[in-house]
């Protein structure tokens, strides 16, 4: 009996046709987010990485993008057409060895504050301390325990409070949000920083502790879990060491989401949170997956093309993404519930393509 070939080990072309959904997708919103991505990208010097956390080789340097980010800012006509026939031009399909991932969804949350400490507002949204850089693995700075007992001065670090603790560890989970001041203004936070400590998934321990079935957690769940017991809510929270720091944001579109990892602003459903170490910041994944529908009682089919523009401390692996949706409630729910297998494939430069 012949010995059974070995399976295709590295990333190989494949055809746009190849591509399920590739005809339908508006290509003109990956086009947006993807000028975006083109303004930093540049900016770099041809023989640089395009990101400085790396990425598969597959990718190549910063100069074998600059020609299509350069076609890009310039006279693409309007209309899902006109930007399908611009990628179809400078880049080619990638497909990487037979595999699936998870994907998941973030987004930008909605909560209560104020801009001084009182009444029911007494949960601070902290800056970084003055000469705060990160450090790996944690080093000595205190854990997300120690800064809630006292361990940093809050009245000092604090650029508002918010109404609930739990909204509180949300905004931390998501890195960024917007908070509805008592005369209605809008404030919009952004991630600045975060200690070196590791992150626990608070759904994790829940399972473990045998409170609730792995199939049964999402973010919805875990709020009311946390909103019936405040007391071990608290507790479990504080389970999670890692502990963010953010920034105030000015001017910023209020069409768009909050600047990424790449500095550029997120656009709904078409900026991805990736794991830098395979998918360079600024590149381009037809994404095929799920997603749930805003209630919860259905799942749509997801096809489409989608921009690296951020990352996260749980994205860990190639065929793993996390999906952002958008501000507010809707997006909320449909993030809150994503959890669903799916595949990434590449769009390659066509001079590097393999």
């Amino acid at each position: 009996m012949s010995a059974q070939a070995n399976p295709v080990s590295s990333p190989t072309r494949i055809s746009f046709s190849q591509l399920d959904g590739w005809g339908k997708d508006d290509q003109s919103a990956a086009l947006d987010a993807f000028r975006r991505s083109c303004a930093r990208i540049l900016k770099l010097s041809p023989s640089a990485p395009l990101d400085v956390k790396g990425g598969d080789p597959l990718y190549g340097k910063a100069g074998d993008w600059q020609p299509a980010c350069r076609a890009a800012t310039g006279s693409v006509g309007p209309g899902a057409g006109n930007a399908r026939g611009f990628f179809q031009h400078w880049f080619v399909p990638v497909k990487f060895p037979s595999e699936r991932g998870l994907f998941t969804g973030y987004y930008e949350p909605e909560m209560r504050g104020s801009l001084t400490r009182g009444g029911v507002y007494q949960t601070p949204v902290l800056a970084p301390p003055p000469g705060f850089s990160m450090v790996a693995g944690g080093g000595n700075f205190p854990t997300r325990a120690e800064i809630e007992d006292g361990a940093l001065d809050t009245d000092k670090l604090a650029l508002l409070w918010l109404e609930s603790p739990i909204d509180a560890f949300f905004l931390h989970v998501q890195g960024s949000g917007r908070v509805r001041l008592p005369n209605d203004e809008i404030v919009r936070l952004s991630f600045a920083a975060k200690t070196g400590h590791d992150y626990t998934s608070i759904g994790k321990l829940l399972v473990e502790r045998g409170e609730m079935k792995l199939e049964q957690v999402s973010m919805q769940t875990i709020r009311a879990w946390m909103e019936k017991h405040p007391a071990e809510g608290r507790a479990l929270m504080r389970q999670n060491k890692s502990y963010i720091f953010f920034r105030i944001l000015r001017d910023v579109d209020e069409t768009l989401g909050p600047p990424g990892a790449e500095q550029v602003n997120l656009t709904p459903g078409r900026s991805l949170a990736v794991d830098r170490s395979h998918h360079p910041l600024g590149t381009l994944l037809w994404l095929t997956t799920t997603h749930p529908t805003v209630d919860g009682q259905g799942l749509v089919p997801m096809a489409r093309l989608m921009v690296a523009q951020d990352t996260g401390s749980a994205i860990k692996g190639r065929q793993r993404g996390d999906i952002f949706f958008g501000s507010g409630r809707d997006p909320g729910e449909i993030a809150g519930r994503m959890k669903a297998e799916g595949e990434f494939i590449a769009l390659v430069p066509k001079e590097i393509a393999p």
